[in-house]
């Protein structure tokens, strides 16, 4: 088994923002859920007082191989395009994305 875990740090108040746009169900399931190889997607939001936020997106994958699928596929590859040369929002403090092989 293969993860993916894309982390973004917010400012107080828009963790709901990233919950809402890689977790929102439409009709069916979206792209990711199609791909090949796909297990299951989890979201977290780090427990915090007050101060920035944090989100974890987790996506579980049966292999590498199928997560590189996913990452050279046209469909994934048009989501960035449409977005290229777009600021980020200024509600994203950083963010940034690791991948682990699970052992045990």
């Amino acid at each position: 088994m293969f993860v993916q875990i894309k982390r973004m740090v917010v400012t107080e108040g828009n963790s709901d923002i990233i919950v809402e746009r890689f977790g929102a169900k439409k009709d069916g399931p979206s792209l990711l859920e199609q791909q090949p190889g796909y297990i299951d997607k989890q979201i977290l939001v780090k427990k915090v007082r007050r101060g920035d936020e944090e989100v974890l997106i987790m996506v579980r994958w049966e292999s590498e191989e199928a997560w590189k699928n996913w990452e050279k596929s046209p469909e994934h590859i048009a989501g960035h395009k449409a977005n290229a040369g777009k600021p980020k929002p200024d509600f994203i403090v950083e963010s940034g994305q690791d991948v682990y092989y699970v052992k045990a």
